[in-house]
């Protein structure tokens, strides 16, 4: 079979850059038998395995070698690779529910009912794509000048207000770091960047703060 390429821009394992990988694919079917349960015997589970395994590793450093479970068909070339390259994101999936558990607290919210439950996901997961999206700027393109319309011309505002523009402008990086300053995170060299509890705690002071000046902005229009 043919070895495609697999582009991965996340993070390496164990520190390692992030690198190029070409890699094999093949695929098989397999009947798994069900662990024992008190209620009885399950009936066995029939799910398609996908293995990509890398070809030519750089000296010294550890394969690539996944082996997937999936009841997504595997009859084409076309098909492994759409499996394959979905399982290659599982890392900003996880960034996702980090977002959701680490920083919205939302199994903190001790809500009982299943309605209430969906209502407060529906908001919060709508804020968690919007963190990660900004967290995969700052790492994937952290030079990159910020968006004033994109990111809210108001929230930029108070960030300079607060900690004073960098000299280049407002870049990803800058940004993302500056939102989690007013979360408790202290931007020291040795730091790295910020995780999710402070970068949401920086942004609901900051959503805060920006909801205070349009109060203001909107009593300054009625005065007038």
């Amino acid at each position: 079979m043919p070895s495609p390429k697999n582009n991965d821009p996340n993070p390496g394992r164990n520190g390692e850059p992030a690198r190029e990988a070409t890699v094999s694919l093949r695929s098989c079917r397999v009947r798994l038998k069900p662990p024992w349960r008190p209620q009885g015997v399950q009936e066995e589970v029939e799910v398609n395995v996908v293995e990509a395994r890398e070809l030519s590793p750089p000296p010294g450093v550890e394969p690539l070698h996944w082996m997937v479970l999936t009841s997504l068909p595997c009859e084409s070339l076309a098909q492994l690779k759409r499996i394959v390259a979905r399982y290659a994101i599982r890392w900003w999936i996880e960034q996702y529910h980090k977002a959701l558990k680490s920083g919205a607290g939302i199994e903190e919210s001790q809500l009982e009912q299943g309605f209430r439950i969906e209502n407060l996901l529906a908001v919060l997961a709508v804020v968690a794509v919007r963190l990660v999206n900004t967290q995969w700027l700052a790492r994937n393109r952290p030079d990159e000048p910020v968006e004033a319309q994109s990111f809210g011309v108001n929230a930029l505002k108070i960030l300079s207000a607060q900690f004073a523009m960098p000299k280049g402008g407002w870049t990803n990086r800058s940004v993302l770091i500056a939102v989690a300053r007013l979360g408790g995170f202290l931007a020291r060299k040795h730091d790295g960047m910020p995780g999710w509890q402070t970068i949401w705690r920086g942004w609901s002071v900051l959503m805060c703060m920006c909801q205070g000046v349009e109060i203001l902005n909107e009593s300054a229009k009625r005065c007038g």
